[in-house]
């Protein structure tokens, strides 16, 4: 790691909720500074995580609500013979850890993708936070509300043709990116091929196949993980032939 990447990220381990660049995509949005203010008293900090790091492993007990500070993340569950799926790609800004809420128990994996600093609402802080600050309880319904909307918008999203599905996905990231203030045309993904491949449901030879032939139409430029969206007006048309054909 190199000074300069270094020094940044310890720079953001010290901001606080208040005077935090992803208060409008995270948990304070809405809330007054006096509860946000109690919040960030709360939250805790933590430290570095490096690339294969795990956040939480799937059976781990629930320990609380995490948001992504720096970096990358994805979320991966495991069936009974031990296939591995990925189900959540998370940027920062976006919560983790509702998938404990059920049974205490975590139903996946988090793992960071790149370098990676968190903030955490420990587990047992979290019901009387939410006694001191109501209006809490409401974003983080809606936070719950979000990730089960983004669950069915998956869902849907693989069940269109392969085309669409890649589209979709690189889209959904620009849109996403763009919420936070960064450049919702260069997109560095994080996620190999392998892993666009398991989250659609494709072959990663299939995303790599696509990919290019985004590239041959003119729609984005593809250079190792980086990819820039040259028109984002015709992959968005690509992306809803299926419905203006009335499929």
């Amino acid at each position: 790691m190199t000074p300069y990447v270094s020094r940044e990220i310890n720079t953001k381990l010290q901001v606080t909720c208040q005077n935090c660049n992803l208060s409008e995509v995270c948990i304070p949005r809405g809330l007054s500074h006096k509860d946000v203010e109690r919040i960030s008293n709360i939250v805790v900090r933590k430290k570095i995580l490096h690339k294969g790091e795990y956040l939480y492993r799937q059976g781990d007990p629930f320990r609380g609500i995490l948001t992504i500070k720096a970096g990358t993340a994805k979320l991966v569950a495991l069936d009974l013979d031990g296939n591995e799926f990925l189900t959540g790609y998370y940027l920062p800004g976006e919560l983790l850890g509702f998938d404990g809420l059920a049974d205490d128990r975590h139903a996946c994996s988090a793992m960071a993708l790149e370098t990676l600093t968190y903030c955490e609402i420990p587990a047992e802080q979290i019901d009387s936070l939410c006694r001191e600050v109501p209006n809490l309880m409401r974003e983080l319904f809606r936070h719950v509300g979000k990730a089960l909307t983004t669950e069915t918008d998956h869902h849907l999203l693989n069940q269109r043709s392969a085309e669409e599905r890649v589209a979709g996905f690189l889209l959904d990231l620009s849109d996403r990116l763009s919420c936070r203030g960064l450049s919702g045309i260069e997109i560095n993904l994080t996620l190999s091929r392998a892993d666009i491949g398991n989250y659609l449901r494709l072959t990663m030879e299939t995303v790599s196949r696509l990919l290019k032939s985004l590239e041959n139409m003119g729609l984005i430029t593809v250079s190792a993980k980086s990819i820039r969206i040259l028109d984002k007006d015709k992959l968005r048309d690509l992306f809803n032939k299926s419905s203006s054909e009335g499929v």
